[in-house]
């Protein structure tokens, strides 16, 4: 029997049972391979954006696509037994018009899940690891890619920051060393056991070493930097680039108000 707390998946990664109110689209999520669906679901997130190139719609529909890259490692932190099926098949996309910005969540079709294996828990795991990226999430990055002409490490780069971000948060409220370990342990063998091919690269894109910039307001404490750029700066306005942004050199991030 599961214990999954949809609270918690909604919460962080926005995986729902729930249909939102104002909604502006709504597809299967296996449509998403479709160039044409694909296409108007970028569209008109860019149009409600304001983003001057599609690439930035892509770039910031990955980092919502993130959300269940998150919820997967959530479920193996946990060390669950039986994991909820976030396949493409059982998630429904739906965009809506929040307070502020138009968001996505991804909608749990049905309440099913995947048995990890109790022999050799290890080798379930990455085993289901490599199905679901390069069954699920790599076709989805490749064909964004294609539609938006925008490298697929900088679509990547999105989801490697937002799980490194998500480990780090795990870590700090892990009750205990034993529990550290067990997250250390399992994102491990995302970066080390996942092979490359199952990301449609040469190189696994989460095995890369973090890197961090100091806090400008907190003494003695580190911000980790984003992994690839976002394209705010593409966006209507005069955002710019975000402060954690690798294209962000040294001298203009001093300058920069922190926020």
């Amino acid at each position: 029997m599961s214990t999954v707390d949809f609270r918690q998946l909604e919460e962080k990664f926005f995986l729902t049972l729930r249909e939102p109110e104002k909604t502006v689209l709504v597809v299967p999520a296996t449509d998403l391979l479709n160039v044409e669906v694909m296409k108007d679901v970028i569209d008109t997130y860019s149009k409600l954006i304001k983003a001057r190139e599609r690439s930035a719609a892509a770039a910031f529909f990955t980092t919502w696509l993130a959300g269940v890259c998150g919820a997967m490692q959530y479920m193996l932190y946990r060390g669950d037994k039986m994991l909820l099926d976030v396949s493409l098949s059982n998630l429904s996309v739906q965009l809506y018009k929040g307070d502020h910005y138009p968001l996505f969540s991804f909608k749990i079709n049905e309440k099913r899940f995947n048995q990890v294996p109790l022999v050799d828990h290890d080798d379930g795991y990455k085993k289901l690891l490599d199905s679901f990226y390069r069954e699920q999430v790599t076709p989805v990055i490749q064909l964004l890619s294609q539609l938006a002409s925008i490298h697929v490490t900088a679509l990547w780069g999105q989801i490697v920051y937002a799980l490194q971000a998500q480990m780090e948060e795990e870590l700090a409220a892990a009750s205990g060393e034993e529990s550290r370990t067990w997250i250390n342990n399992t994102y491990k063998l995302l970066i080390h056991d996942v092979d490359a091919s199952a990301f449609g690269l040469r190189n696994n894109p989460f095995n890369r070493k973090p890197a961090y910039i100091e806090h400008p307001t907190i003494p003695n404490q580190r911000m980790l930097m984003k992994t690839a750029c976002c394209l705010a700066y593409c966006l209507e306005g005069d955002f710019g680039y975000c402060y954690t942004c690798p294209r962000l050199k040294a001298k203009d991030r001093a300058l920069k108000p922190f926020s």
